[in-house]
């Protein structure tokens, strides 16, 4: 995502496109509703993306890092209206492009193709959909440290659905991590977990402090990789039951944790996306009059 910001406020109420000066519109101000579009008949389309957090810098800064002249020159003549590079903040955790790019890299082309801006890397991902001979892998020209080099970098195939499913469990609800959880650049050592977002007051999570933004990565000394094999875990517990659960929070800290549901009150039940016909089912996972019949 690109941004535009105004130097005038025009407040919250103002609402309306951007247009340059010839009509084109790059963005919008306020929100926009869209009603009545069906996802079921055409589906959901993949993109090919590069899984990283870029921020623009400017070229003037980009001098004072160390970047010779010859790129600052290249850049300023490919795009003399924002003058900038583009610098990594960050990877998402689990992409293909982690532990190969690195903060504060500094993008400078791809297959010698200079870029200056978020689309250019766009269509950088688009071009390898069109050509049938590649891996997946942007020839990515980078600044790190002083030098110059050459990296072949992995693209991700993402769909749109965004979450799809989620659990609420002891009255918490749990779902597999989305994007702006892994933008973050991190994941249990375990390499798993399914993600808490958020509790409710009075719930047995709550009483037994099981808090929002946390990884369960266990449930009684087995793992939960994904909201399937959580599921089947959460089950089979019975009603009075102590539950033991293995946490990592944000900073990668661990935790275990005792809690005891309440199936009357804060039953277990699915949410779960049917892209087919574009609407949310609702399943009973563990119920207190379905225990052992």
């Amino acid at each position: 995502m690109e941004v535009i910001e105004l130097d005038s406020d025009f407040g919250n109420e103002f609402t309306g496109v951007l247009c340059d000066k010839r009509g084109k519109v790059p963005g919008y101000m306020g929100e926009l509703f869209r009603s009545g579009l069906s996802i079921c008949s055409r589906g959901m389309p993949l993109i090919r993306t590069l899984e990283v957090s870029l921020s623009p810098i400017l070229l003037s800064e980009a001098r004072n890092f160390g970047l010779s002249n010859d790129w600052i020159q290249a850049l300023d003549e490919k795009d003399p209206v924002r003058r900038q590079v583009l610098c990594v903040e960050g990877c998402y955790a689990g992409s293909k492009a982690e532990n190969i790019l690195k903060q504060s890299d500094m993008l400078l082309a791809v297959n010698k193709e200079l870029i200056t801006c978020f689309h250019d890397i766009e269509n950088a991902c688009q071009a390898l959909e069109e050509c049938g001979d590649n891996d997946g892998k942007l020839k990515i020209t980078i600044f790190r440290q002083g030098c110059e080099v050459d990296l072949l970098v992995g693209t991700d195939v993402r769909d749109g659905n965004g979450t799809t499913q989620a659990i609420n469990w002891c009255g918490c609800l749990v779902q597999d991590s989305h994007p702006a959880v892994r933008s973050l650049g991190f994941l249990p050592e375990e390499g798993y977990g399914v993600y808490v977002t958020k509790w409710s007051r009075g719930s047995p999570a709550d009483r037994y402090f099981l808090g929002a933004v946390i990884w369960i990565v266990h449930v009684n000394g087995k793992p939960t990789p994904d909201l399937d094999a959580f599921a089947n875990v959460v089950k089979e517990l019975g009603p009075d039951e102590c539950v033991r659960v293995k946490t990592v929070d944000l900073d990668g800290k661990p935790q275990v944790q005792t809690l005891k549901q309440d199936l009357h009150y804060w039953p277990t039940w699915e949410l779960r996306f049917d892209p087919d016909t574009a609407m949310w089912r609702k399943n009973t996972i563990n119920v207190l009059d379905s225990i052992h019949g």
